[in-house]
């Protein structure tokens, strides 16, 4: 964001309050293993067959997004249970928030379908690159049959 100075508590609730309206208690997000054989890949599927999840890559990690509100957050985005609340929020750095746009992902799937689609682009880069290694492996072993002849 740019800013000079910390926030004061006071001015971070108001930008909580009133203008990012607590987007960061509206959604939970685990890291999860990033793919690498048919189950992964039908287990993210299967995450994007539900409602509001989505399922992101950042800095090469792999997370689930499920979007659903705090329910101790108030109509008046503030934290009904300030003091006790857990350590997940007391540790959240508000120097990190995401206000006043969520970030830009490497990838990032909110349908099945988007993720099915990559799935088989990635696929078939990854069945021509096979085939290309098959075809430098048999030209190599043809050249150094070539030699020896």
């Amino acid at each position: 964001m740019g800013r000079t100075r910390p926030l004061t508590a006071d001015e971070q609730r108001r930008i909580c309050q009133r203008e990012c309206k607590a987007r960061c208690c509206r959604y939970i997000t685990v890291k999860i293993p990033a793919p690498k054989v048919k189950a992964d890949f039908d287990e993210i599927s299967w995450f994007l067959s539900h409602e509001n999840i989505s399922v992101y890559v950042e800095s090469r990690f792999w997370h689930v997004e499920a979007r659903n509100r705090c329910k101790y957050l108030t109509r008046s985005n503030l934290c009904s249970v300030y003091e006790s609340r857990p350590a997940v929020c007391r540790n959240y750095d508000t120097e990190a928030c995401e206000y006043p746009a969520r970030p830009k992902h490497t990838l990032q799937f909110d349908t099945r379908e988007q993720f099915e689609a990559w799935w088989a682009r990635k696929r078939e880069r990854e069945r021509r690159r096979r085939k290309q290694r098959r075809r430098a492996a048999k030209r190599r072993a043809s050249s150094a049959a070539a030699r020896r002849s």
